[in-house]
């Protein structure tokens, strides 16, 4: 009997762990930074918190952007490489992005897309 009972143990752990694999960050997770020189980027950086929320920070160095504050954001997985986010700043006006992770196996770039466009090249930070 106690054969069977390490037996199922055992078997328990593999399918958990085998579920739980499943369940790492989203690579677009994580905090990034503008991989563009001072003047070129809207946003100086973005985080985007495995819980679903997240924020775009603006680049006060670009001409107009000097009061900018920041958005707040909800995002979600479009991919296995790119996340839908929906942000906010002082207005209840939804602003809505895309942001890329490259494909190419360096996950440490992302390009922020706003109606397809890339507005932001990004980092991780």
């Amino acid at each position: 009997m106690n054969k069977c009972i390490r037996v199922l143990a055992a078997s328990s752990a593999v399918a958990v762990s085998l579920l739980l694999s499943g369940c790492g960050p989203h690579p677009s997770s994580g905090s990034w930074v503008s991989g563009a020189s001072v003047n070129e980027s809207v946003f100086s950086s973005a985080k985007l918190e495995f819980d679903g929320t997240g924020s775009l920070f603006p680049n006060t160095a670009v001409a107009g952007q000097e009061n900018s504050t920041g958005l707040r954001c909800v995002w979600q997985a479009k991919s296995a490489n790119a996340a839908d986010l929906e942000c906010r700043g002082d207005t209840d006006a939804r602003i809505r992005f895309e942001l890329v992770v490259a494909e190419d196996g360096d996950q440490n770039q992302a390009d922020l897309l706003k109606d397809g466009k890339r507005i932001a090249r990004f980092v991780r930070g």
